[in-house]
């Protein structure tokens, strides 16, 4: 009797859990996967009116456009440089703060990337801008007038402005996983080697690697919106070294060419889907050692 009660009580709680979980599958599916199909379907379509099929016709256009080149070409610099110099940078920092993240004010460190866009454009055009605190130094010292947000060094400065804001909330999130650790780790590991660097690398940095795979995901979907600033200061067509991908996407939405727009949006969706599966495979592999 006590068994048939415990599984009757069992399917209810799966079905409590069922009702609680509904709602948000159902905004998931309403706005997200049903406009995600829709979208795949005008990738293989062209028209609006008399919608024809056109099979691969789309990707194929898509690929051999210059501004697509251009803008997937600096986005993928852009993630190749930025997410590893912001990833090694936390790390580093995280391991030589591990052990005093409550004394400093976590406010302080995450501050930065909530500011709103506007606001940072006005504070980093006083910094980086011509007549700017940056220029002014450099004029002191006797260099020349540098254009930081110029085609020539608007990247750098980017990933510059990447890494200040993103820094902090990682260094919180590496710090936190680190000071997590049981002491008795580097207790043990500290009585037949007194080298930290060696500590660092051999036991916290295996042992954190869930939450630095996280970190770099995370890292990549951030490096997207990095648009917003390059979009407030420059508009629809900034240097060419910083057409990014949002650019072309929102060229085309004005344009109303949806069968790019969508097949866009596919190569960069399967792009990233591909990308976080090989890093949770190379994750996986990293446990099974």
């Amino acid at each position: 009797m006590n068994d048939v009660r415990g599984g009757g009580f069992v399917k209810r709680r799966k079905w409590y859990g069922l009702m609680f979980v509904l709602p948000g599958l159902l905004g998931v599916g309403l706005f997200y996967l049903i406009p995600f199909l829709l979208s795949f379907y005008y990738t293989f379509t062209q028209g609006v009116s008399e919608v024809k099929f056109v099979g691969f016709d789309n990707f194929t256009d898509l690929l051999q456009n210059p501004a697509f080149k251009l803008a997937a070409k600096n986005t993928l610099i852009f993630m190749a440089i930025g997410v590893p110099l912001l990833t090694l940078a936390a790390l580093f920092l995280s391991l030589l703060m591990s052990g005093k993240l409550y004394s400093f004010p976590r406010w302080a460190m995450l501050s930065p990337i909530i500011v709103p866009v506007a606001s940072a454009l006005m504070g980093w055009s006083a910094i980086f801008g011509e007549g700017g605190i940056a220029n002014t130094i450099i004029g002191f010292f006797g260099g020349g007038h540098v254009d930081f947000f110029g085609e020539a060094n608007g990247m750098a400065t980017f990933i510059l402005i990447f890494l200040i804001k993103n820094l902090g909330y990682m260094i919180v999130i590496f710090t936190s996983s680190i000071s997590a650790l049981s002491r008795e780790y580097r207790e043990v590991f500290l009585l037949d080697s007194k080298s930290e660097i060696k500590y660092a690398f051999k036991v916290v940095i295996p042992l954190i690697s869930p939450i630095i795979f996280f970190a770099v995901i995370l890292g990549v979907i951030n490096s997207f919106q990095i648009f917003r600033e390059i979009y407030g200061l420059y508009g629809d067509y900034p240097p060419n070294t910083l057409y990014m991908l949002q650019h072309f996407m929102n060229n085309n939405f004005f344009k109303l060419n949806y069968q790019r727009l969508s097949t866009a949006a596919f190569i960069i969706v399967l792009s990233l889907s591909v990308l976080i599966s090989v890093f949770l495979k190379y994750q996986n592999k990293s446990f099974e050692k």
